[in-house]
């Protein structure tokens, strides 16, 4: 353990009140630099996701292949595959000068910077094979960011740093998508109204996004890694590296006790919440909405929901215990997809009432039209006020809680990345995989019974957390003996 590490480990507790001491553990460092790496984790995920369906839905592209182009994300539910590559491999000088987690994070965020201002020079419009082809690039190394990220949090902040670390990290996290989709759908309507011309907005938002990689590279340089300049200069022969990195992870987590239901949880967690975000964005525009109008309430209500999410999931983690935890946040983000019945069946007219006619003679709503148009106004405001700002919270709270929940199971620091690759790249083979056909059940159902079914797709996982909470003890314990 670094000088570093244990300087901050044995410093005497400061005294403070309750509240006071219960949050101070967000002011150490190791603590506070994951505001910076979620950030620049978070970043990415819309950029290939919410903002491009925005520039897709604006270039005509249909429900159905919007839902299609989700599958751009199905890096992230593979990058098991190269994580052990990450886990196991040096990159020769750069992981001696700056230890092996934090080389691989530069090496990343600097390709990554790069091929998101690539993808902003490719126009839907005219070449949408090669939006998709590079925005798998982004996605790719989106994914390959995730796993040294998360290799990184896991083994340099300690069992009482966890959860608050997570939240610092979720919260960032959600900040940053918010950033990614608000800022540049903000950025991109700004420029269209000087009189920029569409693509070169577009072009201008995602360069500013590249430019925003560079608070995730401050954060690499701010991190301290535990061992990794000792595990930079340890050398072994490649065949013995190879069977290490790519065996030893998952022979390690099969050891576990009921691994094949974690696996299975995981999957089923965020079922429902996967069902629908793929066509979010797709929603709210074709359901009246101008797209600057939407993007700012999003940003404006979703930063704080989120961001208060995110601190309460943590709290709840430490108060509660993570499987009590896990129950209550299943239960909020299974009750958020019905609210949004609400604005499904409240849009369509009250954007035909108020909504404001734009150069092409559709109706939207602009924010002149919400707040100069009474009740009507209002309700159309608060039908996407609400629905996002309860969605945001309960996924904030959500997925601090499961972060907690898989950083504890891969206590085994010799397989960190791996591991944690592994169970996050599930969840997101979940999203990416259920959202592709999701065009597909609205063009067939309409919007109120595709909200329906994704309730109901959040009720298996709810059943095999009941399973799982049975065994909390053993499955808790296993995790715990591993680390020690």
């Amino acid at each position: 353990m670094s000088d570093s590490v244990e300087a901050d480990t044995a410093s005497p507790p400061v005294r403070f009140g309750a509240i006071g001491r219960l949050f101070a553990v967000y002011g150490k460092r190791r603590v506070a630099v994951m505001l910076l790496l979620g950030f620049a984790s978070g970043l990415p995920l819309q950029l290939t996701a919410s903002t491009l369906q925005a520039w897709l839905t604006e270039s005509g592209v249909s429900v159905e292949s919007i839902g299609l182009f989700g599958l751009v994300g199905i890096a992230y539910g593979w990058k098991f595959v190269w994580s052990p590559v990450i886990d196991g491999f040096p990159i020769p000088g750069l992981s001696r000068l700056l230890g092996h987690r934090r080389a691989w994070l530069l090496t990343i965020q600097i390709l990554l910077m790069l091929a998101i201002a690539g993808l902003g020079f490719v126009d839907p419009m005219i070449d949408r094979a090669g939006v998709a082809a590079v925005a798998v690039v982004v996605a790719f190394l989106s994914a390959s960011q995730d796993i040294a990220v998360d290799a990184l949090r896991i083994e340099s902040l300690n069992e009482q740093e966890q959860a608050a670390g997570t939240a610092n990290f979720i919260a960032a996290y959600r900040i940053a998508m918010l950033v990614s989709f608000g800022g540049a759908v903000g950025i991109v309507s700004w420029l269209e109204a000087e009189g920029m011309p569409k693509a070169a907005s577009w072009q201008t938002g995602y360069l500013v996004m590249a430019g925003l990689i560079l608070v995730g590279i401050l954060g690499t340089l701010l991190a301290k890694e535990e061992w990794g300049r000792e595990a930079a200069r340890f050398v072994e022969p490649f065949r013995h590296r190879f069977g290490r990195a790519i065996v030893d992870p998952f022979r390690d987590f099969l050891a576990k006790d009921a691994w094949w239901a974690i696996l299975l949880f995981v999957i089923l967690f965020k079922l429902g919440d996967a069902f629908t975000s793929e066509l979010r964005t797709y929603f709210f525009l074709t359901n009246g909405y101008e797209k600057a109008t939407y993007a700012g309430l999003v940003w404006g209500f979703g930063f704080f929901s989120v961001l208060i999410g995110g601190f309460v999931g943590g709290v709840l983690a430490n108060k509660l215990g993570l499987m009590r935890a896990l129950w209550l946040a299943a239960v909020a983000q299974m009750a958020t997809n019905l609210i949004f019945i609400w604005p499904a069946l409240d849009l369509p007219w009250l954007t035909a009432e108020i909504g404001v006619p734009n150069a092409d003679g559709v109706r939207k709503l602009t924010m002149a039209a919400l707040f100069t148009n009474g009740v009507d106004g209002w309700r159309a405001a608060a039908a996407l006020c609400a629905s996002v700002a309860l969605e945001n919270f309960a996924t904030g709270v959500g997925g601090t809680i499961m972060i907690a929940f898989l950083s504890k199971l891969c206590s085994n620091r010799s397989y960190t990345a791996t591991q944690y690759a592994l169970l996050t790249s599930l969840e997101g083979q979940a999203r990416v995989m259920l959202g592709a056909p999701a065009g597909f059940v609205v063009s067939a159902l309409g919007w109120v019974n595709y909200y329906i079914i994704a309730t109901l797709l959040a009720l298996p996982g709810l059943a095999l957390l009941w399973w799982l909470r049975r065994r909390e003890e053993r499955l808790m314990g296993t995790a715990i003996e591993a680390r020690d």
